[in-house]
């Protein structure tokens, strides 16, 4: 088939340091049992922990699968033996974008990471958040959103702090938030850091400039957009207003089509701020609803909102991450658990997708998956779902089974299409001369699905995530139709 991986390819980096894995990529087989057309994917590795990276040193604790492009190139982040870094590649060569200790385009050093999504577009451009020296809290303070042009081989910074922020309340960028995306007409979104004056922007009411807690801070975060020349615009700013009469006093977790339609999650003043414990002198953030902004009318729509009933039974918790496609389907992450104080991080998680103006739900717990178990939960961190444009939705879950007993639970990838679930891999699928004995790495892994384990899809269908194997190696995968 034209789109299987088998031969060695490369980017072409002229400018950046890259690396050669070993020879051409090695091809596994896995099938779902449950596929009636027995369907298979290929397993090709993109690279592997311990194993050297690009710039230096080696890829340690674990793989962030961010990025994939219809012709198996991808965006990824990783430990490495100095930090973190920002890398790109295809199977057979991965190049470095960024890394910590390096110097930063527009000034600074970068830190201790990146921040969460990285946002990459077929013409091979990518954006991403990262963190500089010194770290200061609340996280994501002194951090910049950076863009790499495919064109010129050049990385820039789109905003840093210091540089005004637009919108009504003005200030300036004091960082940014988790979460980054951009499109392939260039334009960009991410979550911006703003100083704000508690009613700079309210025509003199006593609203402060974000969630319950920050009013002595003087922050807020909003999110922001960025055209192909880097010209800054307000997509939501605390202050704004929200459909049904209510006010945004957070927003972030920002996705751009191609169109300019912008999903994002936001929280708006009243609701229950869902803080998992964090006080907001470390973290600006309430849990979030899900939203989506039209851009031909700028009109917003509310998606899914706390309290609000979700399909098939239950009441969204929270809702969160959204990813939408050229279509406008939205898919996104969901809490159904019903107590306030029982949102634990671990269960009660469903995936969802809104299309054509009503929201079904993909998987939600108790819903049996193909190559055994039932859902407890779906995966939790960004990444671990994806919509192409196709409508096509993969994502990640934990299951009631486990094959490697110890209570701990199995892990598996899949991709919903048509109506029907079909399975990408999941604990014991063979894979590199042994099986896969959880998604992601062992270090994040308890009793949740891991942190970052990946179910990134692409129009050809191909899946990237990462996944531990039963021999104590760890892969960065992309897996084949």
């Amino acid at each position: 088939m034209k789109n299987r991986l088998l031969t060695c390819a490369s980017v072409g980096l002229a400018l950046l340091t890259a690396v050669i894995l070993s020879s051409c990529p090695q091809t596994a087989w896995g099938v779902s049992g449950d596929d009636p057309n027995g369907r298979a994917y290929s397993f090709t590795p993109i690279a592997f922990l311990n194993h050297p990276a690009p710039g230096g040193g080696n890829f340690i604790n674990d793989f962030e699968p961010y990025g994939l492009q219809n012709n198996g190139g991808l965006a990824f982040a990783a430990d490495v033996s100095t930090g973190e870094g920002v890398f790109i590649g295809h199977a057979g060569q991965i190049s470095q974008l960024a890394r910590s200790g390096q110097s930063a385009p527009g000034g600074g050093t970068f830190g201790a990471g990146d921040l969460g999504r990285i946002g990459l577009n077929s013409g091979g451009d990518v954006v991403f958040g990262f963190i500089l020296d010194p770290f200061t809290s609340p996280i994501g303070v002194n951090s910049g959103f950076y863009r790499f042009s495919h064109n010129n081989q050049v990385l820039s910074a789109v905003a840093k702090p210091g540089d005004p922020a637009p919108g009504t309340g003005g200030g300036t960028f004091r960082g940014v938030f988790f979460n980054t995306s951009i499109n392939n007409q260039g334009e960009m979104v991410f979550a911006g850091i703003v100083g704000v004056d508690a009613c700079v922007f309210c025509a003199g009411a006593d609203i402060a400039p974000g969630p319950p807690g920050v009013d002595g801070l003087g922050l807020g975060t909003g999110l922001f957009r960025a055209d192909k020349h880097g010209k800054l615009s307000s997509v939501v700013r605390p202050g704004d207003p929200a459909p049904g009469g209510h006010t945004f006093d957070w927003a972030a977790n920002g996705w751009i089509n191609d169109g300019g339609d912008i999903a994002f999650g936001a929280h708006v003043a009243g609701d229950t701020c869902i803080d998992f414990g964090v006080p907001q002198s470390a973290q600006i953030f309430c849990a979030e609803s899900v939203y989506l902004k039209d851009a031909a009318t700028g009109a917003i729509q509310s998606i899914a909102h706390q309290g609000h009933p979700a399909p098939r039974g239950g009441t969204f918790r929270l809702a969160f991450g959204p990813v939408v496609n050229n279509a406008g389907d939205v898919v996104f992450i969901g809490n159904l658990t019903p107590e306030p104080n029982d949102v634990d991080g671990s269960r009660n998680y469903g995936v969802f997708l809104f299309s054509r103006g009503s929201t079904t739900a993909v998987a939600v717990p108790g819903d049996p998956m193909p190559g055994g178990g039932k859902v407890l939960s779906a995966g939790l961190s960004d990444s671990t779902y994806h919509v192409n444009n196709r409508g096509d939705v993969s994502f990640s879950a934990t299951l009631d089974t486990s094959l490697n007993g110890g209570g701990v639970p199995d892990t598996g990838v899949y991709v919903f299409s048509k109506g029907s679930v079909r399975l990408v891999a999941r604990t014991g699928t063979p894979m590199f001369g042994t099986t896969i004995e959880n998604l992601g790495a062992p270090g994040f892994f308890t009793t949740a699905p891991t942190v970052q384990a990946g179910g990134i899809i692409n129009e050809a269908g191909q899946v990237l995530f990462s996944a531990t194997l039963a021999d104590g190696r760890v892969v960065l995968v992309l897996a084949t139709p």
